[in-house]
């Protein structure tokens, strides 16, 4: 036997292990070292005296839906465990076509007094992909009484890369050697032991079972690859796989014309590309692009959507992408079926009916079974009789049926399982977790009208299940789909795609309890993974629907080759990026013309026009060969300059600090960066120029520690301009006056011209030198720079223009267009000028920056100038205030949300809005803006006014001026024929009225949060009573609109007059025409009437009338659309839910009056769903 150690073979002194395998009856042939069968003794079993394979059946247990292979077991008895190295290998065995062995670590593996066994698989032939699937047990028992024993039980997925698995602390090494009690003996006897294993080798048929999926490929084991996950959009995968492998919609949308469109901003070319990437690529597929096309920012990729809400939006988007296309009508000939809503009178020859088009069905899950049973539950028949007759034209009060039947089945039918739902007990959506059994096939023939077509069975298939697996605020969303006709599943993960065996994609996901083998006595556990939507193809047409492929389209093949070699191309540059290095080299040639800090910018503010050297160079390239190939750049001899190495000094400053020369030439160019400033990114340097002053060991000595080299600036008043004049060496004990001939000189001035010395310290701090001092007394040193000017007294100093410098701006004045109802605002047409740049300090005050800018728009008086600050996206935020205080800077935006772009000067560019005014801004700031919401006969007639009035008073003056404006608005609409009409104003918070306004309220006290606005509502006499007060022959109540609960509210509210003896349907004519919405519009609207301040839907009474036919897409207030969620399939359960428990609203003779008479509170709600 070869014992393993440390890569030696050692010879122990072990007693040799022996196999059984099983037979071909079955039964197992025993052959047990050291034992007596025909004397009767006993077996090992590890629990008593059953045979081994009894113990294997018994303790050895599989999986569900885990089929065994082959099975066997082994025992290697151990004669001398004191003299066994720390690694021991058994003798090898094989079970099931697979060879064995047991790891034994006497002495624990990295786990001190501790016994490690492990069982390894050997691959008999090594190949790509080799693995063996097992549940095995190890066991150690006393050799002379078996039923001294311990085990434990695992299974693995055997691979090369994990060749054994077991237990690193099978035992404590103390509770081998030692027994229990005095009764029992120990494991380890007298240096003797048994090692068993008991092995079940189990069949892998999809080759994924107990996978781990490192380094997995989709495309390798299953011929498809997945989508990435943004955050939150696993939802969207699965929808998006489905609707890939729907062949005929595939083609339809790669022949879309898509030449021309943003990828970002085309939803059906983002599409295109996704589809295109599924088909060929091999690594899970982005979808960033897609989700840009719809307008989502990042953020919202980290939120969850409503697939069915997520299809619409898609289809929609498609649909009109697609008209008068090739391809028109291609979504709702795969999509969409017809069906009919009906009332049909039992005694009498009448029907009342709508047939309407739908693209998926929202089925119950609730008190459904199966799939069948929910189709049956949507078409069960209604009886209305008694009480509840329906009013037929003509015929009067009827006894009928009302229901829903089906006209037609698309080809591709997407079934919306409703796991999700309102519970009005605990007042809160909840999740459905309820067994719900869906079939292969099914034959929806039973749900058809009679005069359907019928030359066609109406049997589908099932093609694919989306599954939702969690709770309400939480989960995750897969799909289980069968990408061809075969019945060959793949669950589709986000970016993983495995095979599945079709008992898995049903039994599976049904949803409801799960019980658990042995788990007597025990609740069944809940099952949160279920199937939520389902995908259905017609039997009769499913080749047409999966069958075909259409030709990807030659513009998406360039666009998709031109990312892929711009993608290389990048590769490229990050490739280049690790092996090269940039170096930046600033000379006197830039240093002379630079205006600001340092001796340079060496970012994006270094003007083009003074451009630095910089190249990257590869990092291993010596010091000596890059100054030959710059002296080559640059047109130099490479010993008529050195270079000096800058560095980040703590005061913020780039300075030069030693040349490079001598030995430091022989280091590459990654070494001197590293050696000085390793955690830059870049190698700065400076070139100075060799002079005749110059030493003769210029390029092989550094400066003696006393002598520094100094750069200087000269600053001309005259020209208001800043330059660098060259460098000087000075010594240490040297005085600073002593160089001020040499100053002069350098700037060309006289010998006699007086100069102010400055030493640049940082940015924010330039100070006067003393001359008197030395240069070491000065602290002076290398690198360091001295600006000087002429003495004067007048004119502007050295600090003064660095601080100009530091806070110089560019800023682009555009003008800003007012909207027509701003009062305030210039009407007039005359053309805006261009936009007008300036560049200043952002110091620069307030008014110094509006007369500079009346002048050149031609306006006599500043103040008749405003300014707004400028969003990220260009639009105007807020107007700027003038105060004494007020700069250019309080008219730039926030530096934390936004990054300005940099000039070709390299200052930082801005952008101003401007407006002309009609009004002096000094009183504009002495009023207030208030913005009203004008709303006419109906909620559709909507207008936004902004109001200016007086911050002090009343508000009678907000409502004198909101009349005014009304006034104008409607005389432009209609002309001079505008008769008087009443305004009724109130305040309204979180889409509800929280205040009615009267006039004697101060403007201080309304709207002093940024959540409520005015509302300025027409009174007409069928909607809305003129009094505030309610009286005998009317009462108001407030009407708004809501999503799934009264705390969900949206859109306006607005007041409604209820008037006594009044029937609701009269009363619902007059809602419906406040309302101003269309027939289709208003199909799923129901209302709702509860007590003033209501929370809770329990609290309140649904009222039912001309609305309460079924539906499948709710409709919401178009008022307010862009702002207000669309209500999906969790709605429509509301609805059935209140239903149950509403008052009678179809009675002719029904009076809301008289209803509210009967709450206790005096004002209550009426609310539209």
């Amino acid at each position: 036997m070869d014992i393993k150690r440390e890569g030696e073979n050692e010879q122990a002194n072990l007693a040799g292990g022996e196999m059984t395998p099983r037979s071909d009856s079955g039964t197992p042939q025993t052959s047990l070292k050291g034992t007596d069968d025909t004397a009767g003794a006993r077996k090992y079993s590890g629990l008593s005296t059953l045979e081994e394979d009894d113990f294997i059946n018994t303790n050895v247990i599989l999986q569900s839906r885990v089929e065994e292979d082959a099975r066997g077991y082994f025992h290697w008895d151990i004669d001398n465990w004191t003299q066994l190295p720390d690694r021991v290998i058994s003798k090898t065995f094989s079970v099931g076509g697979y060879d064995w062995d047991i790891l034994l670590f006497p002495r624990g593996n990295q786990a001190a007094e501790k016994v490690s066994l492990y069982l390894e698989a050997k691959p008999r032939e090594v190949v790509d992909g080799w693995h063996v699937c097992a549940t095995f047990g190890l066991a150690m028992s006393n050799t002379e009484d078996p039923s001294t024993f311990k085990h434990s039980l695992t299974h693995h997925r055997f691979t090369a890369e994990e060749a054994d698995w077991g237990f690193t602390q099978f035992a404590e090494l103390r509770d081998v050697m030692a027994a229990p009690d005095s009764e029992s003996r120990p494991l380890l006897e007298r240096g003797q032991v048994r090692i068993s294993a008991f092995l079940r080798v189990v069949k892998d048929p999809l080759g994924v079972l107990w996978h781990n999926f490192h380094n997995y490929s989709s495309r390798k084991h299953t011929g498809y690859v997945g989508l990435r996950n943004q955050g939150a959009t696993c939802y969207m995968n699965s929808l998006l796989q489905s609707l890939y492998f729907t062949t005929e919609f595939r083609n339809a949308v790669y022949q879309i014309p898509t030449e021309n469109d943003d990828p970002k901003k085309s939803v059906a070319l983002a599409l295109q590309r996704v589809f295109y990437n599924l088909q060929g690529s091999d690594d899970p597929v982005d979808t960033t692009e897609l989700t840009k096309s719809f307008g989502w920012d990042s953020l919202e990729s980290f939120m969850q959507h409503d697939v069915q809400e997520f299809n619409r939006v898609l289809q929609d988007n498609l649909e009109t992408k697609m008209k008068g296309t090739v391809v028109d009508g291609a979504v709702a000939r795969l999509f969409e079926g017809k069906m009919k809503s009906y009332i049909r009178c039992v005694d009498v020859e009448y029907e009342s009916s709508r047939v309407e088009n739908y693209y998926d069905i929202s089925l119950n899950v609730k008190g459904c079974a199966t799939l069948r049973d929910s189709f049956a539950n949507y078409c069960e028949v209604e009886t209305l009789d008694g009480e509840n007759k329906y009013q037929a034209e003509g015929f009067g009060l009827q006894a009928a049926r009302k229901g829903v039947i089906f006209e037609s089945f698309p080809p591709v039918l997407q079934l919306q399982l409703k796991r999700f739902e309102y519970d009005f007990q605990r007042d809160a959506m909840v999740k459905i977790n309820d067994r719900h059994e869906f079939p292969p096939t099914i034959d929806l023939g039973d749900f058809l009208s009679e005069d359907a077509d019928r030359s066609q069975p109406w049997t589908y298939v099932l093609h694919g299940v989306l599954v939702h697996s969690g709770d309400l605020h939480s989960g995750h969303y897969f799909g289980l789909l069968r990408p061809t006709i075969e019945d060959v599943w793949y669950r589709f993960d986000d970016d993983r795609v495995v095979p599945v065996t079709p008992g898995e994609v049903f039994e599976e996901y049904y949803g409801g309890d799960l019980a658990v083998p042995g788990a007597r006595g025990r609740p069944a556990v809940k099952r949160f993974t279920n199937a939520y939507m389902l995908v259905y193809i017609r039997e009769a047409l499913r080749d047409d629907v999966l069958g075909g492929e259409a030709p990807v389209p030659t513009h998406l093949l360039r666009r998709v080759q031109e990312d892929r070699a711009e993608e290389e191309r990048r590769q490229r540059e990050r490739e280049e990026l690790a092996t090269t290095v940039p170096v930046k080299v600033v000379s006197d040639a830039q240093f002379s013309r630079h205006q600001a800090f340092d001796l340079s910018y060496f970012d994006q503010r270094q003007p083009a026009d003074n451009a630095l050297f910089v190249e990257r160079m590869p990092r291993d390239m010596p010091l000596r060969a890059f100054i030959a190939h710059y002296a080559a750049r640059t047109g130099q001899a490479p010993d008529s300059f050195r270079l000096w190495i800058m560095v980040g000094r703590v005061n913020k400053t780039v300075r030069c600090e030693a040349p490079l020369v001598g030995a430091t030439m022989d280091l590459t160019l990654a070494q001197v960066l590293e050696n000085r400033m390793p955690r830059w990114t870049e190698l700065r340097l400076y070139c100075e120029p060799r002079t005749a002053t110059s030493p003769a060991d210029f390029l092989e000595n550094k400066p003696s520690s006393r002598l520094s080299m100094v750069h200087a600036k000269f600053f001309d008043t005259s020209l208001y301009q800043m330059r660098g004049v060259g460098s000087l060496y000075v010594q240490a004990d040297q005085h600073v006056r002593d160089i001020i001939p040499e100053l002069r000189a350098l700037a060309g001035l006289s010998p006699q011209t007086p100069i102010t010395l400055y030493e640049e310290v940082k940015p924010a701090l330039v100070e006067e030198m003393n001359t008197a001092l030395t240069f070491q007394s000065a602290e002076i040193q290398s690198g360091d720079i001295i600006c000087f000017q002429i003495t004067d007294a007048d004119a502007l100093r050295v600090p003064a223009f660095f601080d100009e410098v530091q806070h110089r701006i560019s800023v682009r004045f555009v003008p800003r267009t007012p909207r027509a109802d701003e009062e305030y605002g210039s009407t007039g047409s005359t053309p805006e000028p261009a936009p007008l740049v300036l560049t200043a300090s952002s110091k620069t005050p307030y008014d110094q920056v509006a007369q500079w800018l009346a002048e050149r728009v031609d306006m006599h008086d500043p103040l008749k100038l405003r300014f707004y600050t400028v969003s990220p996206t260009g639009q105007p935020r807020q107007a700027v205030r003038r105060t004494p205080t007020a700069a250019l800077a309080d008219m730039l935006p926030n530096a934390m949300f936004i990054q300005p772009a940099l000039n070709s000067e390299g200052l930082q560019e801005f952008t101003v809005m401007y407006e002309r005014l009609e009004v002096d801004i000094v009183q504009i700031e002495s009023m207030r803006s208030i913005r009203v919401t004008y709303v006419g006969r109906t909620m559709r007639d909507e207008t936004v006014l902004d109001v200016l009035v007086p911050k002090a008073g009343s508000v009678k003056a907000l409502m004198e001026a909101t009349y005014a404006k009304v006034d104008q608005l409607l005389r432009a609409q209609r002309g001079a024929d505008v008769q008087p009409f009443s305004l009724r104003y109130y305040e309204v918070g979180c889409h509800r009225i929280t205040n009615i306004l009267t006039g004697d309220e101060l403007m201080g006290s309304i709207c002093t949060t940024g959540l409520t606005e005015i509302v300025a509502e027409l009174c007409t006499s069928d909607t809305l009573s003129t009094s505030a007060m309610d009286t005998d022959s009317s009462r108001n109540v407030e009407v708004f609109h809501f999503y799934r609960g009264l705390t969900h509210a949206h859109s306006l509210p607005f007041m409604f007059a209820i008037r006594p003896n009044e029937v609701w349907s009269d009363t619902w004519e007059r809602l419906q025409r406040k309302l101003g919405m269309s027939e289709m519009e208003l199909k799923n609207l129901g209302v709702v009437c509860g007590p003033q301040g209501a929370l809770h839907l329990r609290q309140c009474r649904v009222i039912q009338g001309s609305v309460s036919d079924r539906t499948e897409s709710p409709v919401v207030d178009q008022t307010r659309a862009s702002n207000t969620p669309p209500m999906d399939a969790d709605t429509e359960v509301n609805a059935s839910v209140m239903s149950d428990n509403s008052m009678n609203g179809t009675e002719s003779d029904m009076c809301l009056w008289d209803l509210l008479q009967q709450m206790k509170n005096d004002v209550t709600d009426v609310i539209p769903e």
